[in-house]
């Protein structure tokens, strides 16, 4: 498990522990609402504030554990630990009498660390593929560049713009998972930078959307267009993103 903060007394931590040990043996009692609150605020008592990257636009339940978590900001790990236990105290009032404390560190390395609600990574929702099934969207998405530069280099040219179900290009969903040398080589391949989606999104807004500052940057140097607006009638600049990209477009605007 991870750390706590050296200001968090033994007693507070132990409780804190039971209270994740109980969480991780009875999710199933609890709705997707529920587990969210504990997840945001497991991550916040154990690791402080989120400094991870946001999760792509289609990794729907990585996005909103992220947010939950994003969303508490500075708050401390002693106070995350406590509204995590206060929040179990006062949905299941007798949870104590059901767990054995001697139960919440065992000999296989922190079961804490092995359910939904107190994971310590995002989760990948990618299906696992075999390499032989893999069409040239997967090996993008794997971030392969070597083998994407081989498979367009068997092509005759048109494939650097196919697009999927949805619209999406290789370079929206190079963008949309921050690969930047694949964005690199996209671009050098000359992928349209300005291609756009089903819902009118271009690569740039993925990027700005999902706060892939690095590749962001790389659009804006490529001369990305700033005037394109997606179905909701926004621009890339107008999407709500961190505060360093947004100071990156107070150069180009």
């Amino acid at each position: 498990m991870a750390k706590m903060a050296d200001d968090v007394d033994d007693d507070l931590t132990e409780l804190f522990e039971c209270a994740c040990n109980y969480i991780r043996q009875y999710s199933e009692k609890f709705d997707s609402e529920k587990l969210l609150y504990f997840y945001s605020r497991y991550k916040q008592a154990t690791e402080g504030r989120c400094t991870t990257s946001k999760p792509g636009i289609f990794d729907f339940q990585g996005k909103h554990k992220w947010e939950a978590w994003k969303k508490l900001e500075d708050m401390s790990k002693k106070e995350a630990m406590f509204q995590y236990i206060t929040y179990l105290g006062n949905i299941d009032p007798v949870w104590q009498e059901k767990i054995d404390k001697s139960d919440c560190r065992d000999e296989e390395s922190d079961n804490l660390g092995r359910g939904w609600v107190s994971v310590s990574t995002m989760s990948n929702t990618d299906t696992e593929i075999a390499d032989e099934n893999k069409t040239l969207f997967d090996w993008c998405k794997d971030g392969n560049t070597l083998q994407v530069q081989n498979i367009l280099a068997g092509c005759d040219g048109n494939e650097i713009n196919i697009t999927d179900e949805s619209g999406m290009t290789l370079l929206h969903w190079a963008c949309d998972r921050g690969l930047s040398e694949m964005v690199d080589v996209l671009i050098k391949l000359k992928a349209d930078i300005n291609a756009q989606d089903l819902e009118q999104q271009t690569p740039l807004h993925f990027a700005v959307c999902c706060e892939q500052e690095e590749v962001v940057r790389q659009l804006l140097h490529s001369g990305a267009n700033l005037s394109l607006k997606d179905s909701d009638g926004l621009n890339p600049a107008e999407l709500d993103t961190s505060i360093e990209i947004k100071e990156l477009f107070e150069n180009y605007i």
